[in-house]
């Protein structure tokens, strides 16, 4: 795991609370939807273990997933 921030950005999956992070600003690494849903870009971040997080999620956690699968994804209110 990187210990110097990287660009990363959130994405939630439309009228859900499933989110993303990927490294990938367009969303192609993360796993495909059903036809009428989409990965909405929310935000753009610093991803490092100092640096602050968009949502109350620890980054090592983040970065791992990242590590393993290219991309971290996450309901938010069941962590």
């Amino acid at each position: 795991m990187p210990d110097w921030p990287i660009t990363a950005y959130l994405f939630q999956r439309q009228e859900t609370d499933l989110f993303a992070v990927s490294l990938d600003k367009s969303a192609a690494a993360l796993p495909p939807l059903g036809n009428d849903q989409r990965w909405l870009l929310r935000e753009e971040f610093r991803l490092g273990l100092l640096y602050p997080m968009p949502v109350p999620m620890e980054p090592d956690k983040v970065l791992r997933g990242i590590e393993a699968n290219g991309y971290f994804l996450f309901d938010l209110w069941q962590r």
